[in-house]
């Protein structure tokens, strides 16, 4: 089975520690999708063909990979699962895989710690894949007007501007 990452399981160390018997496939993108953060990383259907989300997908082929994924993403009641296409980089192949998905119940629009970025952003960089699309979807989660006020993480208030000034988060 194929397996899309586009949050910390981009990460190949930890993939490696997690799943040590699964490997990667290579990179993808998801057409017609677009990365949000509440709190953890999350995808949304748009529709639109011009929206993409930059993925890694994995060849799971390990029953206990699977169980330490499932373990890990919080399956089923923080993250569901779904097949869709994905679209290959190096030949434009497109194959089905399984991607895990926020639970409706959970869905909505919250910074993500820095740690968590960072780590995804380390996934970014080790599998060759351009910034600009996880920078959109942190640009995104730290605009007041977008921010779901209350997440299940952290029921207080978001003070983005504070912690722009801060130093926490450099947009």
């Amino acid at each position: 089975m194929y397996y899309i990452s586009y949050g910390s399981n981009m990460n190949v160390g930890q993939m490696a520690w997690r799943c040590p018997n699964t490997k990667i496939f290579g990179n993808g993108k998801l057409k017609g999708w677009k990365l949000v953060f509440n709190y953890h990383a999350d995808i949304i259907e748009t529709g639109n063909e011009n929206d993409s989300v930059p993925v890694v997908v994995w060849k799971l082929e390990d029953k206990q990979d699977m169980y330490n994924l499932d373990r890990y993403e919080g399956y089923p009641s923080y993250y569901t699962k779904i097949l869709i296409p994905v679209t290959m980089d190096d030949t434009g192949e497109t194959v089905k895989a399984m991607v895990y998905v926020m639970a409706d119940n959970r869905k909505g629009i919250y910074p993500p710690e820095v740690g968590y970025f960072e780590c995804i952003l380390e996934g970014y960089q080790a599998n060759g894949i351009g910034l600009a699309p996880l920078y959109a979807a942190l640009r995104e989660c730290v605009d007041e007007k977008k921010i779901t006020m209350y997440n299940q993480y952290n029921p207080k208030p978001l003070d983005v501007e504070k912690e722009i000034a801060e130093g926490r988060w450099v947009i």
